[in-house]
Order: structure tokens, then C-alpha cells, then sequence
């Protein structure tokens, strides 16, 4: 009777399916909704040959540019939700675009699986070196005293960097008018002949310029300082209270993720970010590591998104429709 019921249950093992993995050997996708060069192209690429082994299949970085990052977001959430198709998010495409976009082709809250936060990079409040002000507390004292308040500049209108300033903003009470470009390029370049008077942006886009002078790094906007800038405080350092902004990175796959594929995806990317080969990498792109198991970056990316789209209704930016 024994030997009949360990019998049956063999069998019935034998039958039920086994838990949905990653295929060994099948390529995964992993869509970039940015063009080559930029902060999460860059991740997502070192990520790639990290995880490559930890998974046992390879890894095929896709840059699918397009509308913000939309169209890459998009064809990830309408993926077959098997964990061979994920998109590298990152605070803008994923805290900020379902703040200033309303009618996405995909349910920001319900289409997508995160992951893991694997980095952060810190944005970094610049002005020009001929500005006279050496700390936050003097810029704004400054700016109070300018008739028709400041310009600060951005790489575009509902970027994360826009939004960064809308939140000194409020922050501050200063009168200060949003002035768009076409990625930071311009921004610093009129931030140099003073036709704008800050920008808060990407630390790996102005350090080069901090460092040789040209312009000012006032505070970072981490919850620590950057240990490419360790001289310069943080904004809680400076006297502003509630300002961490940091443009995170991570992976997300398709809703309908089985729990044994997202647990396998999570624990690949949390320990490659975690390995000393790829805290050297993402450290040596200005990235400070990250290694946020899929459970808790679910959770900060959903107060993210919460926060921007806060800071979009009390600072009154349009809603693109």
C-alpha cells in the first residue's frame, strides 16, 4: 500500500508542469527605449554581459527609440510574459512619463513587473562659474533679489531634470521659468553665457565641466554625496529639506511574470550588481550601485511615480494627452 501511494504521487510529480524559468540557452531581450550612449543604454549593457552567466542564456541589448522611451516600454508590456523580453526603466520613462502622459498605449500602475534597481545616478544643481553664489543658501538669496525671478533650463519638457527643478521650485517659493532644450548640450552651453541662470541635471553630463571650471556644482540631489563630487553637499546638507532625486535604473518584464522567473531575473541582476566586477563598472559610468531585490524596487518605484505625479499637479505642468 505504501510502495502503491509513493508510486501514485511519483507519477503525479511527473505530470504537473514545473515552474516557469528562464529557457537555458534562449536569448532574452533587453529593450533600451533610448539611443546608444545614454545612462541606461550604458547599465543596461553592462548588466547584460554580467547576468549572461547567472542566467544561462545570452543577453541582447535593443535599442527601440521612440516617443521618450514609450515605444519601448510599450512593446515590453505587451510581451509574452515569460521573462525573455524586459526593458531597462529608468526614473525618467518609469516615474516620471505616466506623471506627464496620460493616454499611454499601456497601464503604467498594471502592465509592467519590476525587477530589480540595479543603479542610481545623482542629479547635481550647476550653475555658471561667473555666477556670484557658492552654495544654494546664496542662490537663492540671490535669485529673490532678481525682478522677474530666474530661468533654469532642462533637456526637454517632462524630463525627470524638468521636473527636478519644478520641485526646487516649490521647495524654495522662487519665481523660476522652465526653459526647454534638446538634451543637455544646450542647457550648459546657455548656462555658461548666462542666458539661463541653473540647471539640475544628470551628474555624468556636467561633471566634466565642474571639474574644469566652467561651472559651479552647488548640491547634489542624493540622500549622499557623490564620491566623484565629495566636496559638494547633498540638498538636505544645504538647508533643503525632502529634495532626493535620483534618476534610477532597473529592469521591468511584462505583468503575468510567474514568481519563480521573477525571482530567477531578480536574483541574477541584484547579485551582478552587487559583484565587485560590476560595482566597478556601474561606479566607473558615475553610477552609484544599487542592489534592490524585485519585492522592495516594486515598492519605491510606485512612491516615485506617486511623487512625480505630485509634483506635477501642485507645480502645474501641462498633461500631455
Amino acid at each position: 500500500m505504501i510502495r502503491l501511494l509513493a508510486s501514485l504521487l511519483l507519477l503525479l510529480a511527473a505530470a504537473m508542469p514545473a515552474a516557469a524559468q528562464i529557457e537555458p540557452g534562449r536569448p532574452i531581450r533587453l529593450i533600451v527605449g533610448y539611443g546608444p550612449g545614454g545612462s541606461l543604454d550604458l547599465v543596461a549593457r553592462v548588466m547584460a554581459e554580467l547576468v549572461r552567466d547567472r542566467l544561462g542564456a545570452p543577453v541582447v541589448v535593443e535599442n527601440r527609440t521612440g516617443a521618450g522611451g514609450i515605444i519601448g516600454s510599450d512593446l515590453v508590456a505587451k510581451a509574452p510574459p515569460d521573462g525573455h523580453t524586459l526593458v531597462m526603466g529608468g526614473g525618467g520613462s518609469h516615474g516620471v512619463t505616466p506623471a506627464v502622459k496620460r493616454n499611454l498605449p499601456f497601464d503604467p500602475d498594471r502592465d509592467f513587473t519590476a525587477i530589480a534597481r540595479v543603479a542610481d545616478f545623482a542629479n547635481v544643481m550647476v550653475v555658471s562659474a561667473a555666477l556670484p553664489v557658492r552654495s544654494v543658501q546664496e542662490f537663492v538669496g540671490w535669485a529673490r533679489a532678481q525682478r522677474g525671478g530666474v530661468n533654469f533650463g532642462s533637456s526637454g519638457v517632462g524630463t525627470s531634470i524638468h521636473l527636478t527643478g519644478e520641485l526646487f521650485r516649490l521647495r524654495t517659493g522662487l519665481e523660476m521659468t522652465h526653459v526647454p532644450y534638446r538634451g543637455s548640450g544646450g542647457s550648459s552651453a546657455d548656462l555658461r553665457a548666462g542666458q539661463i541662470q541653473v540647471i539640475f541635471d544628470n551628474l555624468p553630463s556636467v561633471i566634466g565641466q565642474v571639474q574644469a571650471g566652467a561651472l559651479r556644482a552647488l548640491a547634489v540631489t542624493s540622500a549622499t554625496r557623490a564620491a566623484s563630487l565629495p566636496e559638494v553637499p547633498t540638498m538636505a546638507e544645504a538647508g533643503i529639506a525632502d529634495f532626493v532625486v535620483t534618476s534610477w535604473v532597473g529592469p521591468f518584464g511584462p505583468a503575468g511574470l510567474s514568481p519563480a522567473t521573477l525571482a530567477q531575473l531578480s536574483r541574477a541582476f541584484t547579485e551582478a550588481a552587487a559583484s565587485p566586477a560590476g560595482q566597478e563598472r556601474l561606479r566607473a559610468l558615475g553610477a552609484v550601485p544599487a542592489a534592490e531585490d524585485a519585492a522592495a524596487f516594486d515598492a519605491s518605484w510606485r512612491q516615485d511615480m506617486a511623487r512625480w505625479r505630485r509634483v506635477v499637479a501642485e507645480a502645474g505642468v501641462p498633461v500631455e494627452e
